[in-house]
């Protein structure tokens, strides 16, 4: 019986009926159906993938990235899938909204909004007007939709269905910012999508390309905010660096290691300016008293002094990213494997 392993009833009846025309004998077979044993999966830096490695370094065409960094520390592995042979998910036709695009969608409505204030101040007044303005934000959010969902940028279009819902909720988002900006106020809007493209000289032997968009740049006094929006869930609070290069951490502060690169690329280009970073998540934006970077829960108003540690830890790893002898082995930790599209060739 193979559910049972007991020998079935029928084979004793045919032992009964038959025994003295057959010889009929009896044997234990048994299967082993235990699940196959699964073994750790790396790629060796072979001469094909260090050249392949190579056009991240300066001179090459490919560019590295705070996201493509957190990826690595996340699972080396998946770094090689993505950045060094291109593998990414296939896309999908969608007619609902994902949660990548609608961030798309709010961050272009927060640029438009800013975009007629660049190089001047802010006031309290202004952000109240703002917010007040229920035609100006509905213009602004069918432009947005126009430019990132529907991609006709020549078309904006009134919102109706799924479309009127989240633009909605958009809206009470981007009031709720402009109601947070308030306690900052007054200040500079400096500018918005701040790019940059420059290469990184991690020592005589290695410099690589870099590139980055900062959300939002503000002036505040003799600081400088960058800014950062996020439409998930996160801290804006860390304990030491070293624990925003812990793959191993269930819930590693990925979101600062990318405002730390942001904040190091920017004072290349600006040096001597003063950095107070911060995050923007949307999904507690109404609770959060302040979107600030604190460190043991003390504001950073000054980024420079955590820069030379910061830059030691992000050099170390980049060192890592090109060493021959380091393999890009998948991560031990297998929390970071629940989304990841390439889990089925890890055996995850």
């Amino acid at each position: 019986d193979m559910q049972t392993g007991e020998v079935s009833r029928y084979f004793y009846q045919l032992k009964y009926l038959y025994s003295d025309y057959f010889d009929i004998s009896e044997r234990v077979v048994a299967f082993d159906v235990a699940a196959p044993q699964t073994y750790p999966v790396s790629v060796t830096k072979t001469a094909g993938v260090l050249r392949k490695l190579d056009a991240f370094r300066e001179g090459g065409g490919s560019f590295l990235s705070a996201s493509l960094v957190n990826n690595y520390l996340n699972c080396p592995l998946q770094f090689y899938f993505t950045a060094v042979e291109g593998l990414y998910e296939e896309d999908e036709v969608k007619e609902s909204i994902e949660f990548d695009l609608f961030g798309s969608i709010f961050h272009k409505m927060m640029e438009t909004i800013y975009s007629r204030y660049q190089s001047k101040t802010v006031t309290p007044d202004l952000l109240t007007s703002l917010a007040k303005d229920d035609a100006l934000l509905t213009k602004h959010l069918e432009q947005a939709f126009a430019d990132c969902y529907f991609k006709q940028k020549e078309d904006p279009r009134p919102l109706v269905g799924q479309h009127y819902l989240i633009g909605e909720i958009l809206r009470s988002y981007v009031k709720q910012t402009l109601e947070t900006d308030k306690q900052f106020t007054p200040f500079e809007f400096v500018g918005a999508e701040y790019r940059f493209r420059a290469p990184y000289r991690v020592d005589e032997s290695l410099t690589v390309n870099f590139k980055g968009i900062i959300d939002r740049i503000d002036r505040v006094g003799d600081s400088y905010r960058i800014i950062d929006y996020k439409t998930g869930t996160g801290t804006t609070d860390f304990k030491q660096l070293i624990d925003l290069f812990d793959g191993s951490k269930p819930s590693r502060p990925y979101q600062i290691l990318q405002l730390f690169v942001y904040a190091l690329f920017y004072t290349q280009a600006n040096p001597n300016v003063r950095l107070a970073p911060a995050i923007y998540y949307l999904s507690s934006i109404y609770g959060d008293p302040s979107p600030a970077l604190t460190c043991n829960k003390r504001p950073i108003s000054d980024i420079s002094i955590f820069m030379d540690e910061f830059q030691s830890l992000f050099n170390n790893c980049l060192t890592e990213i090109f060493n021959p002898e380091i393999p890009f082995a998948q991560t031990k930790n297998t929390r970071n494997c629940q989304w990841c599209a390439f889990k089925e060739l890890c055996n995850r």
